[in-house]
């Protein structure tokens, strides 16, 4: 859905900039190109993660995910420069922008649009934790404001443009959708980077595991260690514990198999592991 609205956003705006003279327009056009090739960069990445672990990547390719976000934030960050180029270009040889009133049509149209989408995928996200839909949805809101920014200023502009003062308000306007998508960006890295690291999984998360393992403290004897990681969607933890030495591996991996079921139940997205030892682990 946000691939069809990017791709008739990029054929309004460019016959919007075409018969117009304004860098807001143009600005919202080159940002619209790396939009469109950001949402649909994480539509095939979407497709590609949802396809079941192969030979050559077992655990999948979620981190694929967390690639395509930070991808997404420098594209618009180079969005970004170039439109702060044009706006610069645009004050120190400030005129009249003609031709705004489609383009004020679309940013009004979009702005509503582009809040929407940006709700849902925060929804999706909420339901099942994604690097790519978090960022989808940073992506979307910058866009809606961006939009009704660039929509407001242009507006401004059309009603007093028999004045001087108002031929500035369309560069800044766009300067001021260059502070969102920067800051989109911003998100969008910070978010990602550490999951490409192999960063532990959420604090809240972590304490969830040990409340399920406090609750079946009676079927070892301790906890070695427990050791976390995020792919993508997908949350791994392997757990050492110590097991009373006089019972059978039977009965071990009975108690081990009911821990993982329950962990896995609470913690949608968990992917458990849980391996007997007898010594600390580093």
């Amino acid at each position: 859905m946000a691939l069809i609205f990017c791709l008739i956003d990029l054929c309004l705006m460019g016959t919007a900039a075409y018969n117009s003279n304004s860098v807001t327009i143009l600005g919202d056009l080159l940002k619209e190109t790396t939009d469109t090739l950001a949402v649909l960069a994480a539509f095939l990445t979407v497709r590609a993660v949802r396809k079941s672990p192969g030979y050559r990547f077992a655990y999948g390719v979620g981190k694929l995910e967390n690639l395509v976000s930070v991808s997404i934030g420098v594209i618009m960050v180079v969005c970004a420069v170039s439109v702060t180029v044009h706006a610069v270009h645009h004050l120190k040889e400030p005129a009249a922008a003609e031709g705004t009133l489609p383009g004020i049509v679309v940013f009004a149209l979009y702005s509503g649009i582009a809040f929407f989408i940006s709700l849902r995928a925060r929804a999706i996200s909420r339901k099942q934790p994604s690097a790519i839909m978090e960022s989808q949805a940073k992506l979307w809101f910058s866009k809606g404001a961006f939009d009704a920014a660039m929509g407001t200023g242009l507006t401004i502009a059309l009603v007093f443009k028999e004045h001087s003062w108002s031929w500035y308000l369309d560069p800044l306007a766009s300067l001021v959708g260059v502070c969102f998508m920067f800051h989109a960006a911003w998100g969008m890295a910070s978010s990602s980077v550490g999951d490409l690291l192999d960063a532990t999984v959420e604090e809240e998360t972590q304490l969830q595991i040990m409340r399920e393992l406090v609750l079946h403290i009676d079927d070892y004897e301790r906890i070695h260690k427990v050791r976390t990681r995020r792919s993508g969607p997908n949350m791994y933890a392997e757990i050492f514990l110590e097991f009373d030495p006089n019972i059978l591996m039977g009965e071990a991996q009975r108690r081990i198999d009911a821990m993982r079921a329950d962990l896995e139940a609470k913690i949608p997205g968990l992917d458990v592991a849980i391996r007997p030892t007898a010594t600390p682990v580093d």
